[in-house]
């Protein structure tokens, strides 16, 4: 798994997305419109961003680093961040071939960031296995949306 394929993968999804670079790393980042409450207008708008680490171990702190990172970039470069009843996403996903027990923990065990008016969702894939890490608790603020950002996540591995 790369970032080619995730490309690819993105591309069936009809997800838009672009290159960029994030913390020395090759970044992708996508876009995607969701309206799952058509009848009350809200919109889930989610940024996607997966950044590949190639070898290096992952920690947690290289994740609470690049949650910080991504979390700006989004804020920074959407105009729907901030407007009415829209909910806006974040999801960082971090690729390695490497990644440390306590990172997997902190995926796993960690809620999502709330950021209003909006929340964001790390996870971890390791690249050998093509495994991903993330929730597993839903909070309650954006239950209704889990299950489609897991369905996301795990189209990407």
């Amino acid at each position: 798994m790369n970032l080619t394929s995730i490309k690819t993968r993105l591309e069936e999804q009809s997800i838009h997305f672009s290159n960029d670079r994030l913390h020395d790393c090759d970044t992708i980042i996508g876009f995607e419109k969701k309206a799952p409450w058509r009848w009350l207008g809200i919109k889930l708008n989610t940024f996607i961003i997966i950044s590949d680490y190639g070898d290096k171990e992952l920690t947690v702190e290289d994740l609470e680093n690049h949650l910080d990172a991504s979390t700006a970039y989004a804020q920074l470069h959407s105009e729907v961040w901030h407007k009415g009843l829209d909910l806006s996403a974040v999801i960082v996903i971090l690729l390695s071939s490497k990644i440390s027990k306590e990172a997997i923990e902190f995926c796993l065990k960690r809620k999502s960031r709330k950021k209003r008016p909006g929340f964001i969702v790390p996870a971890m894939i390791n690249t050998k296995i093509s495994k991903p890490y993330y929730f597993k608790m839903r909070p309650l603020f954006a239950r209704r949306y889990y299950d489609h950002l897991e369905n996301l996540i795990e189209s990407l591995k």
